[in-house]
């Protein structure tokens, strides 16, 4: 309410003149009703309108709702953080146990026997320029002709029935990289569908692994009983792109309690759909090195994943020229029952795979050419483009460095001390390397005058 319209309004009432203006009218009431209260011993006047008074009153009423919005999603972001779920009820909570007496076993079973299985999570890491999606593209082609795996004799009992792909990138441009590198492979690409993204209140919207994954179990429930063509794998690349949603803006990747919350429930997808979910990611940045072990930052991503995979360079001499084309395929977790036995070599080679129908230019792409299995090749004996003490320790050591923080969940940092005399204890390193290079591999801090360590972290996405 305006002072004109107040001021007109007493002036009005006082002289008892008819007035027509609704504003006026209005403010008239109001005096009228502010008048009566206050003879009745009522403090405050309001001159406001009835029709004012509603809105202000749904205007306050928005404004605590949204208040109340904002402090519960601070507190889910901070029990996210955590590594806690939601409030849910109040009631006490329970274990839920049983019998391993009544467990039935089960075997695993194998998309490519030894690298990827269905039903788990695998992750696919190597350097900016590896290879990954070259080797993904022929993985993909392989499983939607039922083409046989590397190292299988191409006769008919090898070949497999030909089964569809689900495909979630962001990296690369889908018209000019991944359906080229498709074809060169061979893919069929009928078998294989593009998630674009998510649809919200008529705008599309960037896929977030938080937030849509009951949108992929509905298009996985459709193609499985509605079509009858279930998906074997779901790609993902990279992973990092869509770990970000609406509870956790910013996914720290050293942080194993926010990265299990987001990783967990897509383990459970892949066993539910009995789908091999491959999850691409690069190496942690760093500019001294460029060892397999920056993969593994966080424990998180190697305790959800079955098979981690890598592809990286082959060990070379040091005097000996690198070969861009050359590539190493290796299986790092060398604890599977069904472990190949070695690693892939493999090189690069290109191929014409179409003419561009706006210009009449040919449209090249990558694909992979399989030399051997290499029995000599494991994270032990790859260290990548360097050779010499550091190289030889590098990556098992890193690798025993995260395996051996793991068996003490409770304990962040562990004395300096105990950590070497367990590593040459188990001859993990030598005393040697373990004094120039070990420090590469921890952060330390003194506490109390005892040097106490932990392994390196990588940044948060």
């Amino acid at each position: 309410m305006s002072d004109d319209y107040e001021r007109e309004a007493v002036e009005a009432f006082n002289a008892q003149e008819p007035v027509q203006d609704p504003h006026v009218q209005a403010a008239q009431a109001g005096w009228k009703a502010a008048e009566e209260q206050h003879r009745k011993g009522a403090v405050t006047m309001d001159f406001r309108s009835p029709e004012q008074k509603r809105e202000d009153s749904e205007r306050l009423a928005k404004i605590m709702e949204d208040t109340r919005r904002a402090e519960e999603a601070k507190t889910e972001r901070e029990r996210m953080k955590r590594g806690v779920g939601s409030q849910g009820s109040g009631s006490p909570r329970q274990l839920v146990g049983r019998e391993l007496g009544s467990v039935a076993m089960r075997a695993i079973e194998w998309l490519w026997v030894g690298w990827i299985p269905k039903g788990y999570i695998t992750l696919l890491a190597g350097e900016t320029g590896a290879g990954k999606s070259t080797i993904l593209s022929d993985i993909t082609s392989r499983v939607t002709t039922g083409a046989p795996w590397p190292g299988e004799y191409d006769c008919p009992n090898t070949w497999r029935k030909p089964e569809r792909v689900m495909w979630l990138g962001s990296e690369d441009s889908i018209e000019e990289m991944t359906v080229p590198r498709l074809t060169a492979c061979g893919a069929n690409l009928a078998n294989v569908v593009e998630i674009q993204g998510v649809m919200q209140e008529g705008k599309r919207n960037t896929f977030s692994m938080q937030d849509d994954l009951e949108a992929v179990a509905q298009w996985l429930t459709y193609a499985r009983d509605v079509e009858q063509r279930p998906f074997a794998m779901l790609v993902i690349d990279p992973v990092t792109s869509y770990l970000p949603g609406q509870k956790l803006r910013k996914v720290d990747l050293n942080d194993a309690g926010q990265l299990r919350t987001v990783l967990e429930p897509w383990l459970i997808l892949a066993q539910t759909f009995n789908i091999a979910i491959v999850c691409v990611t690069h190496f942690a940045k760093a500019t001294d090195r460029s060892m397999l072990h920056r993969v593994l930052g966080s424990t998180a991503f190697v305790q959800t994943c079955r098979s981690l995979c890598a592809v990286l360079e082959p060990p070379r001499m040091e005097d000996e020229e690198p070969d861009m084309h050359a590539k190493v395929f290796m299986q790092v977790k060398m604890n599977l029952p069904e472990h190949p036995g070695g690693a892939w070599r493999f090189h690069t080679e290109r191929a014409e795979v179409g003419i561009d129908h706006r210009n009449g230019k040919p449209i090249y792409a990558t694909r992979p050419a399989w030399d051997q299995l290499d029995p000599a090749l494991t994270p032990n004996s790859t260290v990548g483009k360097s050779r010499g003490p550091k190289s030889q320790y590098e990556v098992p050591f890193s690798m025993w460095m995260q395996a051996f923080f793991v068996l003490y969940p409770n304990h962040e940092w562990l004395p300096v001390s105990t950590v070497k005399e367990v590593a040459l204890d188990q001859k993990v390193v030598s005393a040697s390397w373990w004094d120039k290079n070990s420090g590469d591999h921890m952060e330390k801090q003194n506490v109390n005058g005892v040097w106490m360590c932990r392994p390196k972290r990588v940044a948060p996405c």
